[in-house]
């Protein structure tokens, strides 16, 4: 699924012309897309419904009655659709709620979403005629996140050679799926979102923080985010990869951008760009076979967008990651799109949600970014959205468990579309109870409480899955299946009152 450096070239210098921008006085503006007969003007407007004020939004296609799928593109370089709006493949990103497209005649069921916040609206059965079609919606936000902030660590877009998606096109798509922060993390190249947002004029519905992909040839490839806006203005600006050992690549990371962190990115997807395969990593003996192997990493990507479908894939992830934890290296887990098209691993599937002081977009900054996967105040999720806490403490922090004794109260919300199937407590790496989850349409799918005894210090996560793809509104049910999945960072447990973390074996122990 990677594209030809040739093409990505391309597409590079087109986003750089920017597909949005009025043709320059030295050449003939550009001549009206002439309409096809066999092609209606499809008008759609989405509200809110709790206020009547449009809202972006994402119109799937999917043709009924013997009609085929509408393909408005067959790349990853969308079809401007007036100025907030693309059509790729046989989806229309909107981020202002209102517009129109040429679609063919036929019959369509139109899915009308927001991302995973907000209910669905299914237009059933929509004829598209020659003389065209009107299509009106209204849609609910049902899930509660104040204080978290959705954010995709991991975005590809034109500056990579393996992308061809335009600048503008992405951000489109990113804000009509309801993501807060686009992370730019291109390969071995430094790109800014921010002058692409304020040239559309949507500041308000979306932030960006610099970041790069760190590519190499021979241990895989390692994000490092937020980097100084001087990187970007640089050009490539990017970390030096070549023929240097992850501890090199880790301390210049950390000596230029102190305040970067480094998530290592798809660690297990294969055996050429997975850098615990590389590294022949062993969460449980804590050792690595590989000489020039390091620890010294800030989080780890723990669901990759390509390996959504692959259940067996995240179960090994998420076995590393206690494996991690249960020996001291506190890692941050978190879950990223690694999206390079406008299909496929979509654009904040899977996002990680952050909890910061203050919400609103444009009140978060790079470091609020930072300090919140550092502290652990994360979950990552493609549906469901997950709440756990010890009295007072919430994801991420450590509470007093004088005793070993603590208790954990666990809450699974989820849009009417996302099924939740099962919801799972991990204490010190190992399954501690799995509650099955009866099928249901509420916003409110399980509440629980378990009491924890611990003997040490110790923590506890949560995973949730649901059995139910996703689509057709993210992903499809032949080519690329996304299922309902969540994880929580882990609650520590402080049960010797010296303040911090004892883990259960010292580092390089076997458990």
């Amino acid at each position: 699924m990677r594209i030809t450096m040739t093409i990505a070239f391309v597409a590079t210098a087109l986003a750089a012309t920017g597909l949005f921008a009025a043709p320059s006085s030295d050449q003939p503006p550009a001549k009206p897309r002439p309409a096809r007969h066999y092609e209606g003007l499809l008008t759609w407007e989405v509200r809110d419904a709790d206020t009547g004020a449009p809202i972006p939004c994402k119109l799937t296609f999917v043709g009924v009655e013997g009609t085929r799928d509408p393909e408005f593109t067959h790349n990853d370089i969308g079809k401007p659709e007036g100025d907030l709006a693309i059509a790729a493949y046989h989806r229309v990103f909107s981020a202002s709620g209102d517009g129109a497209v040429r679609v063919p005649p036929g019959t369509y069921d139109v899915y009308v979403s927001r991302g995973l916040e907000w209910d669905v609206a299914v237009v059933r059965k929509l004829k598209v005629t020659p003389e065209g079609a009107d299509l009106v919606a209204q849609l609910h936000h049902v899930i509660d996140s104040r204080g978290w902030y959705s954010a995709d660590f991991h975005v590809h877009a034109a500056p990579s050679p393996d992308s061809i998606v335009p600048l503008p096109h992405r951000v489109i798509e990113f804000i009509a799926d309801g993501i807060d922060l686009l992370t730019s993390t291109d390969h071995n190249v430094v790109t800014d979102y921010a002058p692409t947002i304020k040239a559309l004029g949507v500041g308000h519905l979306i932030s960006t923080i610099i970041g790069d992909e760190i590519t190499t040839a021979s241990w895989g490839h390692f994000g490092a985010f937020p980097l100084p806006q001087d990187l970007a203005r640089a050009g490539q600006g990017a970390v030096l990869a070549h023929g240097r050992t992850p501890k090199a690549i880790f301390e210049e990371v950390h000596t230029h951008a102190p305040g970067a962190i480094i998530d290592v990115h798809h660690p297990r997807i294969d055996p050429t760009i997975g850098y615990f395969i590389i590294g022949e990593f062993d969460p449980h003996l804590d050792r690595a076979g590989t000489k020039g192997f390091s620890f010294d990493f800030d989080a780890i990507e723990v669901l990759n967008g390509y390996q959504d479908p692959a259940r067996r894939s995240v179960d090994r992830m998420i076995d590393d990651y206690l494996g991690l934890l249960n020996h001291g290296h506190l890692a941050t887990a978190t879950g990223n799109s690694d999206t390079h098209h406008l299909t496929f691993n979509m654009g904040g599937y899977p996002r990680n949600y952050l909890r910061v002081p203050d919400d609103r977009i444009g009140h978060v900054t790079p470091q609020d970014v930072a300090q919140a996967v550092r502290a652990h105040h994360v979950f990552f999720t493609t549906g469901p959205f997950v709440r756990m806490h010890a009295g007072q403490a919430d994801i991420g922090d450590m509470v007093p468990a004088p005793g070993g004794r603590a208790r954990v109260d666990i809450e699974v919300d989820a849009a009417p579309w996302v099924s939740v199937d099962r919801v799972i407590l991990y204490v010190n790496g190992k399954e501690a109870q799995r509650w099955p989850v009866p099928p249901s349409q509420k916003v409110a799918r399980f509440r629980a409480s378990h009491d924890i005894t611990l003997a040490a210090d110790g923590y506890a996560l949560v995973r949730v899955d649901g059995n139910e793809l996703l689509a057709p509104v993210v992903g499809d049910r032949k080519t690329f299946g996304v299922y309902p999945l969540a994880l929580s960072n882990p609650i520590f447990f402080d049960v010797n009152n010296n303040g911090r973390y004892d883990p259960s074996y010292k580092h390089g122990e076997r458990h």
